[in-house]
């Protein structure tokens, strides 16, 4: 109707809906804004940002389709995303089910692992320049939007396009710490936009940041803080999720993913565990694969009765997990010591030949009386795991003992000191160290 329609507006240049009259489509027009379009530097990173968006091909980033100079003004048209943002589906409905935040935090890591390949940090991820849309299939489709404070990394960078100025860039309560350091102090690189994703994701589970303070001083100071695990406990999240918030919003870049395709592998494994679709595509997959197997199990019947007069016996390769102490001085990390076992419980079930009680079956001894043979013979197996964790600030120690039920003996024990940003590498060593024996 002739009347610009305004979809935001930020510090540099305004948004509008508008309509390619060549292609007859409609686009995102960003247009500078014309108090700034005077000033050189403004005008250099107009176009940085222009080309760091256009050189990023990827069903999750909001690609760049024309950039213009008019009368003094400077503009681009890009992609226009038909839905919401994140923040204001978080507004309207409160925080996200566990496997819709996986499933976003997934589709963004994809982005940010395409930008990784084309040098370019975005350093300022947020729920506001993260949309949300739906195609005529109804599946969810996240873009990431607004590359208005981009970095592009290595020797393609132009002459006079890197920030070099001191000064803040970001936004405050998705910043990473080394963000808050200032120009040329600490790298910003990847690992800066996985801590601000790793808050995007906390921001998705609860509703709010984990640091927040009424100057950037006080959140970055607050930064250096454990991290308030406490806000997670009415949301009972399995200790891999729980973890995996930990490595993403680790104070040290050293101490998070190293990548975007590591964080992206990392996310996957929760999110296929987690979502409840997932599990029931693996589950097709397994009751096909077991259909397929039948008849050769019906031919290893056979072999197994003969050779159940071996040696070894029936349950000898079997095992129970039970319930692993907490040791901590704060009791609410109990939930944290169940994500533990649960996830040794996995990696083991994994193990070929090796029979696992379920943790269902296991958690009533939490507390039992029973010596552990009987514990054994009650289950019906061969082995016992007993363990313990402890967790102080940003460390976790584990005590794992395997023991022969038959003869009360140890077969197997040690202790792992971590940081928690490594318990995925605890669990990975018992499993292993099981398998051995």
């Amino acid at each position: 109707d002739g009347f610009p329609v305004e979809l935001g507006a930020g510090a540099m240049a305004i948004t509008y809906r508008a309509r390619d009259t060549v292609l007859n489509s409609e686009v995102a027009l960003k247009v500078i804004d014309r108090g700034v379009a005077q000033n050189a530097g403004a005008r250099s990173r107009f176009l940085r940002e222009a080309r760091a968006a256009a050189n990023i091909h990827h069903p999750n980033v909001a690609r760049v389709t024309y950039y213009g100079e008019q009368d003094g003004e400077c503009f681009y048209a890009m992609e226009l995303v038909k839905g919401e943002t994140l923040e204001a589906r978080v507004r309207r409905d409160g925080p996200m089910p566990l496997a819709l935040a996986l499933e976003v935090i997934q589709q963004a890591a994809r982005a940010l692992a395409a930008a990784e390949a084309c040098g370019v940090v975005h350093r300022d991820i947020k729920p506001s320049n993260i949309m949300l849309e739906s195609d005529a299939s109804d599946v969810l489709r996240v873009k990431l939007i607004d590359y208005g404070v981009a970095k592009v990394m290595g020797p393609q960078v132009e002459p006079g396009l890197e920030q070099t100025q001191a000064g803040f860039i970001g936004t405050p309560a998705f910043a990473s710490p080394e963000q808050f350091a200032g120009a040329g102090q600490l790298p910003v690189d990847t690992r800066s936009d996985i801590y601000s994703l790793g808050v995007t994701l906390w921001y998705l589970l609860t509703g709010r940041t984990p640091f927040v303070g009424r100057t950037m001083e006080e959140i970055r100071a607050r930064q250096t803080d454990e991290l308030p695990l406490e806000q997670l406990k009415s949301l009972h999240l399995p200790g891999q999720v729980i973890a995996l918030l930990v490595s993403m919003l680790a104070p040290d870049p050293k101490d998070r993913p190293q990548s975007a395709r590591e964080l992206l592998s990392a996310v996957h494994d929760c999110y296929t565990r987690f979502n409840p679709e997932a599990r029931s595509r693996r589950r097709k997959v397994a009751l096909a694969a077991a259909a397929a197997t039948l008849a050769v199990a019906v031919i290893a019947l056979g072999t197994w009765l003969y050779q159940r007069t071996r040696a070894f016996t029936p349950m000898e390769r079997s095992i129970a997990v039970l319930p692993f102490e907490n040791l901590s001085s704060d009791k609410e990390n109990a939930y944290f010591v169940e994500g533990i076992q649960d996830e040794i419980l996995t990696r083991l079930s994994k193990i070929a030949d090796l029979k696992v009680i379920s943790r269902t079956s296991t958690q009533h001894y939490k507390s039992a009386p029973e010596n552990l043979r009987e514990i054994a013979k009650q289950l019906g197996v061969a082995h016992i795991l007993e363990g313990s964790v402890q967790k102080s600030a940003d460390a976790v120690r584990v005590n794992v003992q395997l023991i022969k039920a038959a003869t009360d003996s140890h077969l197997w024990s040690d202790t792992f000191d971590r940081k928690l940003t490594d318990i995925f590498s605890v669990e990975s060593e018992v499993s292993k160290a099981i398998a051995d024996q």
